[in-house]
């Protein structure tokens, strides 16, 4: 048996076995993924990208028209020099849909502040472009600590760990704080810039930059790129709870490097957490307990075949609060308090699934055209799945996503569902539930998907969001290890 997955063991007919996971395009119906192994990351389930791209000349040249004496004009050529040192062009944060949240204000120094009710679920992202020498693509150098980008925190983050690196179980702790957030040689400084370094992802596991064509950022229209068009390199760093923002106000610098080793001027921004304040639904589409029924939802599972769901019993709906309009009929949705569901299977076990508010944030697009596809991505012989959202094509009118911190727990057969309400839980993962398209794969690091499962859900309606007319939730999930053998699973929620 795992140690350290969620436990998750289906007894026959099912027999799912622990191994259900954690915390960001593919073509309709369903996406797919690519693997690869590495020390420090398990799974990949985004357009593989280079790591660099091609970089603009070092000199551009400029053409004139030079009239002579004989007013016969001749053509001579003028340089402009990039400057020495490259340039942070964008420094911001991406919400959790990966749409680019604007900032809220300035403080007294200029700096840019982002606010947030939670200090997790968000993606920092940094944009540069090359002086006279390209920018190192590489986040993390673990021998001497000069990398492409560095970064600094004026407030620890999560428990503020010393420990370099230590973001992957079993051991998974924060990133300690330089205050103020001055860059320089000092030991303690490296070490916390490499500390940081380590948790920027280019989208396949690696401490690197991105590509254009990778960007973790996108435009209101779905579309993945840059947020500066002249922008040649970005780098994301992903914020999970372990490593969250604290309350209050958080100074955050960056500067990039390039292979020369020349450096830009830092940059800096502010993140202030407001705390856990519920949105106010009375000025938003509102609250709407979503509470799925035994008749209509489903747990389709393979291998093992088919539907084995045979009863659903809610103990908590999940109560969906959907805020006001952000622009282009973009809705933020959180799930206003906790949710715990039994799952009742055929093979006489029960599933548990219990959903955490705190943490979730999700969209919903009532203007339509918003990617909203979801993959669940684990490798064989992994702890941990890559759950990815914003995939696919762009939906219709009502189409959502959320993702929120998630635990499963299964019971043996003989065990009632009301056992869910008493149940001790593992490891959540950070899940993701759509009305579009979920794909959970198992992935062979060789072969590519060995198992997968897909459903699609149901767009709601924003027009009668209280009255829950229509609307239905998929959460993909995987699980590794069982006496059937590697498992995707897919859970439709229908109220």
């Amino acid at each position: 048996m795992r140690t350290r997955h969620l436990g998750l063991v289906f007894v026959p007919l099912l027999l799912l076995g622990s191994g259900c996971g954690d915390d960001d395009d593919a073509p309709q119906p369903t996406p797919t993924a690519t693997a690869s192994a590495s020390a420090t990351r398990t799974a990949t389930a985004t357009p593989t990208p280079t790591g660099t791209e091609t970089l603009h000349p070092t000199v551009t040249p400029s053409v004139t028209l030079t009239p002579t004496p004989s007013e016969q004009p001749t053509l001579s050529a003028t340089s402009t020099p990039r400057p020495l040192e490259p340039e942070v062009l964008a420094f911001g944060v991406g919400r959790a849909d990966d749409l680019v949240q604007l900032p809220d204000g300035v403080d007294e120094q200029g700096r840019p502040i982002y606010s947030r009710i939670t200090g997790q679920g968000l993606m920092l992202f940094v944009e540069a472009r090359r002086g006279r020498s390209p920018i190192n693509a590489q986040a993390f150098d673990p021998d001497d600590h000069l990398p492409g980008i560095e970064m600094l925190v004026s407030r620890p983050l999560g428990d503020g760990s010393p420990i370099v690196c230590d973001y992957d179980p079993p051991l998974i702790g924060g990133v300690p704080a330089v205050d103020p957030p001055l860059f320089s040689a000092d030991p303690m400084v490296r070490d916390a810039i490499a500390d940081l370094g380590c948790r920027f992802n280019d989208g396949t596991g690696n401490a690197a930059g991105r590509s254009a064509s990778n960007a973790c950022t996108r435009d209101a229209g779905a579309i993945y790129d840059f947020v500066d068009e002249r922008s040649e390199i970005q780098f994301c760093l992903p914020i999970a709870r372990a490593w969250a923002f604290p309350s209050g106000d958080t100074i955050v610098a960056v500067r990039v490097r390039d292979l020369a080793g020349n450096v830009s001027a830092p940059v800096e921004i502010v993140i202030r957490v407001t705390g856990e304040v519920p949105f106010d639904c009375q000025e938003g589409l509102g609250e709407r307990a979503f509470a799925p029924r035994a008749d209509a939802s489903h747990l389709f599972v393979n291998p093992a075949g088919g539907d084995v769901l045979d009863d659903l019993v809610v103990f908590q709906p999940l109560r969906l609060c959907a805020g006001p309009d952000l622009g282009g009929g973009i809705h933020q949705v959180r799930l206003r308090q906790d949710a715990l569901l039994g799952l009742a299977l055929v093979d006489g076990s029960v599933l548990c699934a219990r959903f955490t508010a705190r943490g979730s944030d999700g969209v919903i697009d009532c203007d339509g055209g918003t990617a909203h596809d979801v993959l669940a991505a684990q490798l064989t012989g992994t702890d941990l799945p890559v759950v990815l959202t914003g995939l696919g094509l762009p939906a219709g009118t009502g189409a959502a996503s959320l993702r929120a911190p998630i635990a499963l727990r299964t019971l043996p057969a003989g065990a009632s569902v009301s056992d869910c309400a008493t149940a001790s839980f593992g490891f959540e993962f950070s899940g993701a539930l759509t009305t579009e398209t979920g794909v959970a794969q198992v992935i062979d690091p060789e072969l590519g998907p060995v198992v997968e499962e897909s459903r699609r859900g149901e767009p709601f309606s924003c027009t009668a969001w209280r009255d829950g007319v229509q609307g239905a939730l998929v959460l993909p999930f995987t699980a590794l290890g069982t006496a059937a053998g590697d498992a995707a699973a897919v859970i439709v929620l229908d109220d």
